[in-house]
């Protein structure tokens, strides 16, 4: 319905524009206005080129070339839909034109629809063999795929074809230092730059290639010979100072961020790249101002916000006023999730929001209220005394009666519970029992932001950590590859260790982690996770822990001992039910299975048997079964989950309140079906990060 009302919008301003332009234009040949048209699309600035382009199809319907490039137009501005209708008003004159095909392919590529993109592609290349854009299409079909040596192979036979072709040149160029083949890569670049010295876009590219190679000198060398040569060259601008951050030459980064800034001070690449500098020189309080100004200017832009708030959070007093505003962006995106009826993301946007201001009234009681309904009575409970000790000036007439009625109601009904009744504290438990690495190589793997495999680890850490629930530690440290990972992982006795990397395009992302077993060093699984849209980085992030916790053990520890019944430190919380079973196993016995997930202990290690009784909220009592003819079960000892009853858990508006918490038996499988973006979010098509600079290439 909003990309309808987007497009919709987006017709009357043009509509009206035209309504001014056509007295402007009144007396222009149709061939002037369509060369203006051209003109402005060369330059990049397709919503001018669009309002010359429709002036001429008013004038002269059957000018199938105004047609076809008003498709361009709105091709390269993501109207895809748009982009279809106005082709189809070019292919009325021009049936036979494989062009308009070609573009259709593409079209259909970016929509998704690989296969008819492919049908169109093939179809061409039999009719006529030597049509170069078709073997692009399928190029580009090859990279969705996950193919980059046929991709090459595509592009190669295009150059077959052009031997100076520039789109093809550049592209086997990029393709090339993606696969780490930079002797190739460079004798492409080397081609393009005999053909068209003095390009501003060939010496960009060049910059990107040498980027990804790690000779940053020569990266340097090429983008700013592509500023020199066109000084509006934003994206040339944005790459050199990515390169001049990662050369560790900070107060050039302000300088020439400041610079594009001045250009056009809703370029929010320049304010983060400002800031991070600034962060950097240790200027917490001026990068901070920084990415506030550049977060107004793009609101979306997760990595400024996430670099920001962590920033806040570790150098910024509690009682700032100015944390009040910036969890208010949390509490509104948590109030989009939930009108989506997606449980999850209100619960991680509320909890993204009390990290950032722990006496937010609105989001811990929009917190409360969540956990009551999912059945924690006592985590809702302790929200409510929080808020009371807290918010209690703020909160006026039937709201405060509503609140103290609440307590004393729920602090009757909860005057038994398990943990009363067995005289434990459950806030002071420590639950944890993994504990995860994460990180992350000196590198950039994007285009767009810089420092983003750092920005990935210290965001990964962040999510692991709940508000209620902490199951998993994480440390983010930077290091030279998986050696030193894993040497790090080991000396420090994790459990396991995730590398991460990030690729990003312009509007869409994918994370790949590969986990391994800290112990053994050993593969325990290679995932990517892609997102698109708004919020992107805030899911994959979220992809990733679910796909993580999924997999974990659900273990504990016996707290307490009356004959045959024991307290244990699990719970609802963890996701434990009645008559789940557990295998009681002696304390400090139990280990990472050597490869995969799952656990490790040997037989004479298992002490007895347990099934729960009663589940509470965060503890549970159970009774257990000795092993052989002595009783060896002692406090301390752990329980590991052998078998649940199956949990289904919901998405709903309320749902999934506690989704941060292992969730599998000791073989590794999942116990908790249905949990959160893993099964719900549908997984679009991906796209190699490369592919936004290919498409871009003329």
């Amino acid at each position: 319905m909003m990309k309808n009302k987007k497009k919709s919008l987006l017709i009357l301003v043009v509509l009206f524009i035209l309504s001014g332009f056509s007295a402007f234009s009144a007396g222009k040949s149709t061939k002037t206005l369509y060369d203006q048209g051209l003109a402005y699309q060369e330059e990049g600035n397709f919503y001018l080129a669009q309002q010359y382009y429709l002036e001429v199809v008013g004038t002269n319907p059957a000018f199938s070339d105004a047609w076809y490039k008003l498709s361009e137009c709105c091709y390269k501005l993501g109207e895809f839909d748009l982009a279809l209708q106005y082709l189809a008003n070019a292919e009325k004159y021009e049936k036979n034109n494989s062009r308009v095909q070609n573009l259709k392919g593409m079209i259909l590529i970016s929509m998704g629809k690989i296969n008819d993109a492919k049908t169109i592609f093939n179809s061409i290349l039999k009719k006529f063999p030597n049509d170069i854009d078709a073997h692009f299409g399928l190029a580009e079909i090859e990279l969705y795929e996950g193919r980059y040596s046929g991709a090459e192979s595509q592009y190669s036979e295009a150059l077959k074809r052009q031997n100076t072709n520039r789109k093809a040149l550049l592209s086997l160029a990029l393709v090339c230092a993606e696969r780490n083949k930079f002797t190739e890569a460079e004798k492409y670049l080397r081609q393009a730059l005999s053909y068209y010295s003095g390009d501003p876009e060939v010496h960009y590219l060049a910059a990107v290639v040498y980027s990804i190679k790690g000779d940053l000198s020569s990266a340097e060398k090429h983008a700013r010979i592509a500023v020199e040569v066109k000084n509006d060259y934003e994206r040339a601008y944005e790459f050199l100072i990515g390169i001049l951050y990662r050369q560790g030459r900070y107060n050039d980064v302000i300088d020439l961020s400041d610079y594009l800034i001045r250009s056009n001070r809703n370029n929010s690449i320049a304010w983060y790249l400002k800031g991070i500098a600034q962060n950097k020189l240790g200027n917490s309080t001026e990068a901070v101002q920084t990415w506030t100004t550049g977060l107004n200017v793009q609101p979306q832009d997760e990595f400024m916000r996430f670099a920001m708030e962590k920033e806040i959070r570790d150098n910024l007093s509690v009682e700032d006023r100015r944390r009040i505003s910036w969890a208010k962006y949390h509490v509104e995106n948590a109030k989009q999730y939930k009108s989506r009826y997606d449980g999850a993301g209100a619960v991680f946007e509320y909890q993204r929001a009390l990290l950032l201001n722990p006496t937010n009234y609105e989001a811990r009681k929009a917190y409360a209220d969540i956990l009551e309904l999912n059945g924690m009575h006592e985590m809702y409970l302790n929200q409510l005394l929080f808020i009371k000790q807290n918010n209690e000036k703020e909160i006026k007439g039937r709201a405060l009666v509503e609140l103290n009625d609440n307590i004393e109601s729920y602090s009757y009904m909860l005057s038994d519970t398990l943990a009363s009744r067995w005289d434990v504290e459950p806030f002071y438990l420590d639950k944890t029992r993994w504990n995860i690495a994460v990180f992350y190589e000196n590198n950039n793997t994007s285009f767009i932001h810089a420092d983003t495999n750092r920005i990935a680890a210290s965001y990964a850490a962040d999510v692991f950590s709940g508000i209620a629930i902490t199951s998993v530690k994480t440390q983010v440290t930077p290091v030279s590859g998986y050696g030193e990972a894993f040497k790090n992982a080991r000396a420090s006795d994790f459990d396991y260790f995730i590398m991460l990397s990030l690729s990003e395009g312009q509007n869409d992302m994918t994370l790949t982690a590969k986990m391994y077993s800290g112990r053994t060093g050993l593969e325990v699984f290679s995932k990517s996770f892609y997102s698109t849209g708004n919020n992107r980085f805030s899911t994959v992030m979220r992809r990733l822990r679910n796909s993580v916790l999924e997999q974990l053990t659900v273990r504990g520890k016996i707290l307490k001992r009356n004959g045959k019944t024991v307290l244990v430190d699990l719970g609802k919380a963890e996701n434990v039910v009645k008559d789940a079973k557990f295998k009681i196993v002696k304390k400090g016995s139990v280990k990472t299975a050597d490869n995969g997930f799952g656990v490790y202990y040997s037989d004479k290690d298992v002490l007895g048997d347990l099934i729960i009784t009663v589940a509470g909220e965060e503890v549970s009592e159970a009774v257990i079964e000795n092993h052989g003819f002595y009783d060896r079960i002692n406090i301390d000892d752990e329980v590991v989950l052998i078998s649940s009853p199956e949990i289904k858990k919901s998405n709903s508006a309320t749902g999934n309140a506690v989704d941060n918490v292992p969730a599998a038996d000791a073989n590794g499988k999942t116990v908790v079906k249905g949990s959160d973006l893993v099964d719900e979010i549908r997984k679009a098509v991906e796209r190699p990060s490369i592919l936004d600079l290919l498409r871009n290439i003329y």
